[in-house]
Order: structure tokens, then sequence, then C-alpha cells
């Protein structure tokens, strides 16, 4: 007869403290196919250790062990993980059934290991559920039965992967006597079939259900005593290779999808700490996606006013020069007539020249009622310069403004708040020591504000009120409205703006480099800045690059932290469920089965992360509005002190943020999900399936 198991001088040490433990001490064993083995002796003996190599749960330290025609004891993780799914079924004392799964799925759960589960697979399963008086319990988890059930769906488990070897450990000891009775004529009916089964049992009677009785004392055998001959005549067992539990790519994706599912399944259990983890990746990818959307919102907006300016212009302000010892108290200073006028003669490319001079707080008037307001003098082309509209009469002409005509153009609310409902055109102001007659009204913009250079050192965009101007020829307010620094000592005028329009926005950095040269030469002072709006474009862009990465970097921290949290919560699942993966080692998983097992539930939490961090993200501008309507509500005065880029700022989705922040949170739980997964992974099966929670 077909040995099933032989035993040549095995041995097992541990090694404690240093020193080394012999609990098995030579073993000689040999089991024939179709045998019914009770292994029984006092605890110490070694029972549970020589069930455990049996099982290829463990390795021996030295001899030869042979199961069928392989030596174990040659044999790596993944080939005694494969034996173990498809050769061996597990009976265990205290059932080790997974609680989050079925009565059906906990039979089916050895079959996962062999492969993609067949229908022929799933109703065998069935028909074992049948067999052993659970098939009017398959959808009941494992706290709904009662210990009897619990031990016959263990056994049908066992049974599931059609083993050769049946290894039953105390499978009555936690039973009543009438249920007990009802698993061992169970198992001597299995053994009737030729399944070889060797039991570990303290009790005589339980024993005496067995062909054969092995007593160990000491870690070795005490006596090895047969009650009855091998009747039965065993399927021959032509298989020599160890059996390989892989699948094709259809399988891998199957099997793939069986994990996910068990995955979420697991996460359930736990469902407030499972939405908490999800809430932290949630968070770190919500607030990549906001703030970048927050960010592009505030560069777009800056690049938009900036362009306002114009791509094809250059602009010269008149500044204030840091005051020097020995000057005059009244110094003149800015950019004058002659400066531009020598410009548009060295400059071929420069098409108009937009000068204005510009006085602040002055007085308007008309009978009773007064406002006081900004005074511009300027030229025609200013209004196609900032892109103004005549609501009615016209602007300045150039006749006006060579005969420095008394005419005047109003915003709307000047001529709304002087005149009433008068019709303004044709009526007379007083500005200033005269009156002067308005030709026309301004369409009032939607923010009635218009871009200008900034009045600094640095150049800057920044927004002008234009809600109370009141436009005249800039003839006439060099004439008529004396302000001692609107000329030089010569009587030169000086603008408090020039604004050059080229022909071409190609032309503009080289002709920006000739206008710096000839103020430089013209000027001894600082008293004039040059703002050329292509190059703030430029800067603004790469400012945009740079202020993206910082926002991208301080919510990439977020996620990190959401990583943590992942890791975190794994660690603790791990050790929550160390006995669970003893068991699903035992019927057949390999390490890399259970790392696979863990890191798609940090997967699967990192993409429920994922998704409902890009559509929290996808809701950033309507959440914004809110906010800032409710703090312009409860704050006006902090709101109004923000730059105006800020207030009226419209967050913009960057396209590439939602991927990028989706891909960054699977890639966070992939890395902080690994740990956790290989630490599970590489548990020794025998110590997690004795662990107690």
């Amino acid at each position: 007869m077909n040995s099933a198991i032989r035993l040549i001088g095995l041995c097992k040490n541990y090694d404690l403290a240093g020193e080394s433990l012999a609990v098995l001490k030579g073993i000689d064993l040999d089991v024939p196919e179709g045998d019914y083995i009770a292994i029984m002796g006092p605890s110490g003996s070694g029972k549970s250790t020589l069930l455990n190599l049996l099982g290829c749960l463990d390795k021996p330290s030295s001899g030869e062990f042979y199961l069928g025609s392989d030596n174990v004891a040659l044999l790596d993780d993944d080939q005694l993980a494969a034996i173990r799914a498809f050769r061996i079924g597990f009976v265990f004392q205290s059932y080790n059934l997974i609680p989050q799964l079925t009565v059906v799925e906990n039979i089916e759960s050895p079959l996962a290991y062999q492969g993609p589960i067949t229908e022929e697979g799933r109703a065998r399963c069935l028909e074992l559920a049948g067999l052993v008086g659970l098939g009017e319990r398959l959808t009941h988890r494992p706290q709904q039965l009662s210990g009897g059930q619990q031990q016959r769906a263990g056994i049908a488990r066992g049974l599931a992967n059609l083993p050769r070897y049946i290894l039953a450990d105390e499978p009555t000891g936690n039973l009543d006597s009438v249920t007990s009775g009802e698993i061992l004529a169970l198992l001597e009916k299995l053994n009737a079939t030729g399944k070889t089964i060797i039991l570990v049992t303290h009790e005589e009677e339980v024993a005496a259900h067995a062909r054969r009785i092995v007593r160990l004392r000491d870690g070795l055998i005490q006596s090895d005593t047969r009650l009855r001959p091998v009747e039965v005549t065993p399927t021959p067992y032509l298989e020599e290779e160890v059996p390989k539990n892989s699948a094709g790519t259809y399988g891998a994706l199957v099997q793939l999808m069986r994990t996910a599912n068990l995955g979420v399944k697991n996460l359930l259990l736990h469902p407030l700490r499972s939405l908490l983890t999800v809430l932290g990746i949630f968070i770190g990818v919500a607030s990549v996606i906001w703030l970048l959307a927050i960010g592009e919102g505030i560069s777009a907006k800056a690049q938009e006013q900036i362009a306002e300016m114009g791509a094809n212009n250059i602009i010269l302000n008149t500044v204030a020069p840091p005051p020097q010892q020995g000057t005059a108290r009244y110094q003149r200073y800015g950019v004058t007539e002659n400066d531009y006028l020598q410009l548009a003669a060295s400059v071929p490319c420069i098409e108009k020249i937009t000068p204005l001079r510009e006085q602040l707080k002055r007085s308007f008037s008309y009978g009773t009622r007064q406002l006081f307001g900004r005074l511009v003098g300027t030229t025609p082309d200013y209004l196609s310069l900032h892109k103004l509209e005549i609501e009615r009469g016209h602007f300045l002409t150039p006749t006006d403004l060579a005969n420095g005509h008394k005419v005047c153009v109003l915003s709307p609310e000047v001529a709304t708040t002087l005149l009433g409902y008068e019709d303004p055109l044709g009526r007379a102001i007083h500005i200033g020591a005269d009156f002067y007659t308005v030709v026309g009204i301004l369409k009032g913009p939607a923010n009635s504000t218009t871009t200008v250079a900034g009045n600094s050192s640095s150049g800057a965009a920044i927004k002008q009120e234009t809600a109370r101007d009141v436009y005249i020829p800039l003839s006439t307010l060099w004439t008529h409205f004396f302000e001692i620094y609107s000329h030089t000592e010569s009587g030169v005028p000086i603008a408090s703006q020039v604004t050059l329009s080229l022909t071409d926005s190609s032309k503009v950095m080289e002709a920006a480099d000739v206008v710096r040269r000839t103020m430089s030469l013209n000027h001894q002072s600082d008293d004039y800045t040059i703002t050329v709006p292509l190059e703030l474009l430029e800067q603004a862009r790469n400012t945009r690059l740079m202020f993206i990465a910082m926002m991208g970097l301080v919510a990439a921290i977020s996620l990190v932290v959401g990583g943590i949290g992942i890791m975190n919560i794994m660690l603790a699942t791990v050790t929550e469920r160390t006995r669970e993966i003893g068991i699903r080692r035992a019927i057949g998983a390999r390490r890399r089965d259970i790392t696979q097992q863990f890191l798609v539930e940090t997967i699967v939490l990192s993409i429920g992360g994922g998704l409902t961090g890009a559509l929290g993200g996808l809701a950033c501008s309507p959440i914004f509005a809110l906010v800032m309507k409710f703090t312009n509500k409860m704050f006006p005065a902090a709101m109004a002190a923000l730059p105006d880029v800020v207030r009226t700022m419209v967050p913009i989705i960057v396209p590439w943020s939602l991927p990028l922040a989706f891909g960054i949170s699977v890639a966070i739980g992939i890395v902080f999900g690994l740990y956790p997964a290989k630490r599970a992974a590489l548990m020794n099966p025998i110590e997690a399936l004795r662990h107690v929670t």
C-alpha cells in the first residue's frame, strides 16, 4: 500500500531565549493511504507540533518528511502553501471560521487559493454544506451558529478543496457528547471514502473511532497500536509534482475582484473607523484640488489685470524720488512732455502715446450739489486704451485737445450725483475756478475700476477707482489748474503717467530697453518707473508655477498625514485579524495572497477617499462663493482690506489636479499600506492561529 505520509527521524527544535528546546526528538512514522490515526499524549508531548508539521505549517529542524512523493523539508513557502491548498484539509478545535464571511463563503475560502472558483467548485461547496446539515444556514455568519454547526462548517471547509489528507486538531474538544458523536461519525464516513485522517485528541473514546492510535511522550513515539486494518482502497495518487495555485490573466482578475469584495466586507466590520480613515484621504485630495484651484484663480486674476494694461504697451509713471539733503523744498520730478516726445522720435515702433495728468480729491459742483473725485487730464486715445465706452455724447476730441477747450466727460456716478435726473449733456459743472461743459457720459463698467500701472517702485498692477472720474483735455488741465509739481522749473509739463502703445508685441522688449536707456540719460534721480506688462505677465506665469508647486506641497503633506492614518489603522487591523491570517495561511494562502488582501483594503480606502475628495474638489467654486459671501456679510471691514485680486477671484479647477490627486491618494494607500500588509504576510501561521483576540 502506498504511503500517504512518511516520517524518518523527524526533529523539531525551538529557540527560547537563546537556548534550543527539543520538542520532537526523532519521530519515525509511516501512514498508508486511507488510514485513520489518532495521536494521543499528555500536554507538552509534541502532538500539536507534529500536527503543524504534518499540515505543512512549519518545517522540521532535521529528519525527513515525505508527503506522497514530495520531501516537505526541501519545499519553499509557496510550495508548502500550494500543498495546503490542494492536498490538505484542516479541522480545528476552535472552528476558526472567518467571522465576516457567511457559511458558504467560509466553505468556499480554500478554493480561492487554488485559482478562480468554478461553478463546479461552488456546487461542491453547496453539496458539502448539505452533507454536514447546514443547507439552510448558508447565509448565516459564524456568530449566528451554534458550536456544533460551526464545527460542521469547519469540516465542510476542510473538504472543499478535495483533500487527500484531513488533519483534525481536537475536533470534538468544545462540543457536547451528541454533537461529538455526529462529528466522529462524519469523519468515519469520510475515511471510508478513502480520505487519510490524522486526528489529535486527549479522549480515549474519540481515539477509539480511529484505525490506529499513536501515543507520544516527551517528543517520542511511546506506542503505535493498530485497532483496525485499512480496508479501503484509495484512488492512486498520480500527481508527482507540487501543485501550483496559479491562474491566467482572467483568473487573476477574478481573484482580484473577489479580494476587493472581501476587502470591502472587512472594512465594513468597523464602519466608523473606515469612514474616518477615508475622511483623512478625502481632506487631502480635496485640499490638493482646492488649493491649486484657488492658486490658479488668483494667478488668472492677476494675469487678467496685467493683460488689461496691454501686452503692446510700455507704461511710464511719475513717482516721488527719495529725499536728498540740500535739494529744494519743492523739487519738480516726473515724466515730462519732452521725455515722451523724444521717445516718439527715437522709437519708430511706437504707434501712439497717451499721457495723462491726474489730480485727486478735486471738487466738482453743480448748483448746490458737490462731489469730490479724480480729475483726469488726458487725450482722446485714453478711451480705447482703457476699453471704456461712451453711453451718451462723445469723448474728448483732438480739437478739444489742440484748442484747450473747457469740456469734460463724466463717469456715471458723477453725472447722477451732480445732475440727478437732468440731462447732463450741455450742462456746465464747476471745476476749480471755471465751468466746464459736459460733452459725454461714460458707460459704467461692472466693477467701476480700471487697471493701471502701479505708482510704486515695484510697478505692480493696481485697480484704480473710476466711479468718480471727470475727464478733461490734458492741455486744459496743464493750462488752467495750477499745481507746483505739474511743470518743471523751465515750464515743461509733467505727466502723471504716459502709455506708449507699440505696433507689435514682438518689439516690446527691444523698445523697453531703448526707453530705459533714454530715460536714464534724461533723469538724474529715480523719479519715474517703467512698467512693461508683457514682462509682468511672464513673471506672473512663472510665479504661478511656483505658487502651484508650493500649494501642491502643502496639500501633499495633508495627503501624507492621511496615509499615516491608513498605516495606523491597518496595523491595528492586522493585529485584530491575526487569527484570520493564520486561518488563511492554513487553508492555502501564500504570503503574497495575504499581502494582496491587506493591500487591496488600503487601496479600497484610498480609492474611496480619492473619489469623494475629487467630487469635493469639483465643488470648490460654489462652496468658495458661499464662504466669501458669508465672510463679506460677517466681516465686511476685513474683506474690504483684502487685495482686489483676492476679493474678486474665482477658483479655477486645474484639470490635471483631479487625476493627479486621485493617483497620489492611491499611491499613498499602496506606500503606507505595504508595510502592514508585509507584516501580516510574514506572520508565523502557527503563532497566528494561537492568537487570542
